[in-house]
């Protein structure tokens, strides 16, 4: 099982854009599956933000990561996010969306982009484990979400470098 960027593993788009809408379409109404899957192409074409970073084991695609400049619209002046941490449910519970998360803010670290922010309906006590501070609770699409932001992760040495495996 390893963490690849994207780049090298773009024949996995359509299934992850297929799990992505399957998973957060309803937070974006009228979005479709095709719209998810331009958002992760992007990625591809980018050498700094966008990025995605996936989860395989040998070609079977098991989880994702990504950095985006924009994903909650009603906080247009927050940027940039960490967005699409997913783990497909088999894979559930072994530490591998730590291990996503890990190799994100690495990348935001060596970048330079300085405070990250996300927003999760459902997995804040994961994030604040991973040390994500809460900045409010609101309602988006007629669902709670939680506000967060990764603000200590600029100096954090808890991460250290970039995970290979």
């Amino acid at each position: 099982m390893k963490i690849v960027n994207l780049k090298t593993r773009p024949t996995v788009i359509n299934a992850l854009a297929r799990c992505h809408f399957l998973e957060w379409g309803d937070l974006y109404p009228g979005s479709t599956e095709k719209e998810f899957r331009m958002d992760l192409q992007a990625s591809v074409h980018s050498d700094r933000v966008p990025q995605t970073w996936v989860l395989v084991d040998n070609e079977q695609l098991c989880g994702s990561v990504s950095i985006l400049e924009q994903d909650l619209p009603s906080h247009p002046e927050l940027s940039p996010w960490l967005a699409n941490v997913f783990v497909a449910a088999p894979f559930r519970g072994r530490g591998h969306g730590q291990q996503l998360v890990q190799v994100a803010i690495c990348f935001a670290r060596q970048q330079r982009l300085g405070t990250l922010f996300l927003y999760t309906p459902d997995q804040t006590a994961f994030y604040q484990k991973l040390g994500w501070d809460v900045v409010q609770e609101e309602v988006y699409q007629g669902r709670k979400i939680v506000l967060m932001s990764g603000a200590n992760f600029s100096t954090n040495t808890l991460w250290g470098g970039f995970p290979t495996s």
